[in-house]
This record gives C-alpha cells, structure tokens and sequence, in this order.
C-alpha cells in the first residue's frame, strides 16, 4: 500500500520529507520480512509419521507380481460363465474347475446375491473364494500342480432370547419396542394363523411372549433363527405353541399337548390388510346402491399384494365373472370351495385342475368388475351354502403321532416352562 508523507515538522522542506518517506519505506519492509517470533499461539498439526513399511507396500508387492482381484455380487442370470467372460477370465481355468468332482457343483450353482471373490493374474484364475453358508466359506487357490480346494469353517453360535410386549397400535410395533425384528413379527403371525386373524382379531392391550434364537458369528448378529415357543393372549383367550423336529427333521409347532396348530385352512388369504366389507346378509351394495348380500369378506389392501389359497386344493374356475372381475375357485374336499374376487391377475401359468398348496399364491389383489377400490372378496362355501369365513369351524391337521409322544414332551417341557418366566437376556444354546 502506498505511504504518503507531507512534512509535519516547522522549517522541514518537502525534498526532506521525500526521502524520509522512502527510508521509513525500506524499514517497514525489513520489520515484515523477520520471523515473527511473538505470533504463536494457533500451531498447524504435527504431520503423522507413517511406518517405514506401511500397508501400502503389500499392495504394491501384489502389483507387481501382476495380481488383481476382483468382488462381485451374483445377480439373478449370472453364471459362472459369463462372469469369466465379463472379466476376462481364462475359460480354460472355468473348464479345469468343473473337471473337478469336488468343486463341479460349487462351480455351476449360484444363488443371486451372493459375493463371489475371484484373484488372477492378467486374466489367469489364482484364487477364488465363494461363501457356501454362514459357516462354510470354499477357498481354492493355485500350486504348481494345479487347483487345489478347501472348505473353511467359521462356526456359529445359537443364542436363545425371550422377549414380551404388550400391543398398543399394531403388532410390528409392539414387537419393535420389544427389539424384535420383522421377520419375529412375521413368523410369529405365521404360527398362530390358524386361530387368530391378524386383521381383524388384534386389540390393543394383546400381549405375547416369544423364545426364539440369535445366530451369531464372531461375537456379531448374523440373523434371527427359529422361534422355539410362543404364547399369544388375544382377547384374554391364550393360545400357546412350541417347536418339535421329529426324527425326520421336519420341524412342525404343537400345543403343549401335542395338537397340531396347523389346520387344513388359514382365516385370511391375504396378510396383514384390512377389512373393509364383512359377512352380512343385509348388505346394501356401495356400487348397485340397493340391498344385496355380501356372502363373504372383503380385504383391502393395495393392487398386486399376493393371495394365498385358504388351503389345500385344486382349481375349479380361473377367469372372469362380470361383476366379481377376475375370480378364482379352489375345491378342497368335503364339499368346501372357497372363492376369491376382484382380483388383478393370476398367479403365473395358473390353469383349471392344478392343485395348490395351503397359502401358497394364486393370484393378486386387484379391482377389476363391481369394486369401488383395490380389494379381495373371499367366500367360504360348504355344499353350496355361504359361511362366514371369519367364524367357521376350521379342520384341525393331524397331531403328534404316539410313537413320538414321549420325545416331543421331553424336548419342550422346559420351554412350555419358560413361557411363564419373565423374558431375560439370551442364553447361548448347547
């Protein structure tokens, strides 16, 4: 910046004050220039010294022996093929693998997302490690003779948690405070279907309590396993279960006694909706606007949501029925059809004659004929008469055969015990 000095001294000639001007110049510059020692007070970060040999030297060593690795996530048309030709890989190497008879079928069945790590060098397979399960991981490397395989095993550990809760708006909530997941939520509906309509049968002030187990992995939580017991109060009435493998290892839920909780039929064909018509004889139809029956129970839920058959069956109708729009009609013996309306479309290569299976998925919901939203109508007939879906008496399925009496009371009596303890923290299972 520009110093301008005029004289401030009496007698002082403005030639004096001009050099006096560039000597004060010359000073000021000289005082900048110095260190100055008396700033201090805010220090840069001392810069970190790194090790002689930091992490960065391994990657450079695998550099220069030309190694290159490669992580990918399989999706659904993968096959191992068109990785190796996605990357470049030696096809040589893919067909010496399948050569293999130990790795043949670790080589050719991938399942969609699942991490496949493959190591070369300038396209020449190394290594290759794909997770098997959560406790298996197969390693194969190269040696001078070839590939050679192995199978790592990182095992788990089960631990068995209780958990209760009260229901104060829904049962996902419920379980969430509770820290259960959605798939406890899920399973635990899934258990006691055959009693309790999760649409129209939860109150608030419901409670339950759930054992089930925790698979870890080196001290972290993998995922949820089974539920071993549970007990749910719906509108004070108690209703219990408890898992039993019998000696095929099929693992099936009891009451204490035995009876088993599955039934030839589920209440509602459709998963956690909500109802928006019921059985009412005396109905007047929101489209007609005149009195018409309503032979059955409408669900509402969202268009493309899954229909399951109420039970075991085969297909009498598939197609169209002016007003019910898209229909289906299942026949299960005993003289009972059950029916299912309005709906979107039908479960892929669905055809007259099919047997179906109990909750598997036939259709979605929709709102195709005389429906004034996205709803499924369901109707339960016997013998040509309509009964309510909601109250029928359902067929009990077969209970624990006598041979196996003996085992199944003393594999669960200590969980029907546990059932009345308060929940605790998990135990780890032996």
């Amino acid at each position: 910046m520009p110093i301008f000095i005029k004289s401030a001294i009496p007698g002082m000639s403005t030639r004096t004050a001009w050099f006096l001007q560039i000597g004060l110049i010359a000073i000021v510059a000289t005082l900048v220039a110095l260190p100055r020692e008396s700033e201090p007070l805010v220090q840069a970060p001392t810069p970190s010294v790194e090790p002689a040999v930091p992490k960065v030297a391994s990657e450079t060593h695998e550099a220069s022996l030309g190694f290159s690795t490669i992580e990918v996530v399989v999706s659904r048309n993968d096959t191992m093929d068109r990785l190796f030709r996605r990357f470049e890989l030696n096809l040589g190497d893919l067909a010496t693998l399948r050569n293999l008879p130990e790795l043949r079928s670790q080589v050719d069945r991938l399942r969609p997302g699942e991490l496949l790590r493959f190591t070369h060098r300038d396209g020449e397979l190394v290594g290759l490690e794909r997770k098997l399960s959560d406790s298996e991981t197969l390693k194969v490397t190269r040696d001078a003779s070839g590939f050679v395989s192995d199978v790592l095993e990182n095992p788990l550990e089960t631990r068995v948690r209780t958990a209760s809760a009260t229901i104060e708006s829904s049962l996902f909530q419920a379980a969430a405070d509770a820290q259960l997941s959605d798939r406890v939520a899920f399973d635990l509906a899934d258990i006691f279907q055959y009693d309790i309509d999760f649409v129209l049968d939860i109150q608030q002030g419901d409670r339950f309590t759930v054992i089930y187990e925790e698979i870890f992995q080196d001290g972290v939580l993998l995922r949820t396993g089974n539920i071993l017991a549970a007990k749910f109060i719906n509108d004070g009435r108690e209703y219990r279960a408890v898992r039993f493998v019998d000696d095929q290892g099929h693992g099936q839920y009891y009451s204490p006694e035995g009876k088993s909780l599955r039934k030839a039929f589920i209440r509602a064909p459709v998963q956690f909706s909500r109802v928006s018509s019921r059985f009412n004889p005396s109905r007047r139809h929101p489209v007609l606007n005149r009195i018409r029956a309503h032979r059955g129970v409408d669900y509402a839920a969202p268009v493309g949501t899954p229909v399951r058959a109420a039970g075991e069956g085969r297909v009498r109708f598939v197609g169209n029925q002016g007003g019910f729009g898209n229909v289906i009609e299942l026949e299960h013996g005993s003289g009972v059809v059950t029916v299912y309306g309005h709906l979107s479309r039908f479960a892929s290569k669905l055809r007259r004659g099919q047997h179906v299976d109990l909750a598997q998925v036939i259709g979605y919901v929709g709102q195709t004929g005389l429906a004034t939203g996205p709803h499924l109508h369901y109707e339960y007939r016997v013998r040509g008469v309509h009964k309510n879906p909601q109250t029928v008496p359902l067929p009990d399925a077969e209970p624990i055969p006598v041979a196996e009496r003996e085992a199944f009371f003393l594999a669960t009596a200590s969980l029907v015990n546990t059932l009345d303890l308060p929940a605790g923290p998990a135990l780890v299972a032996r």
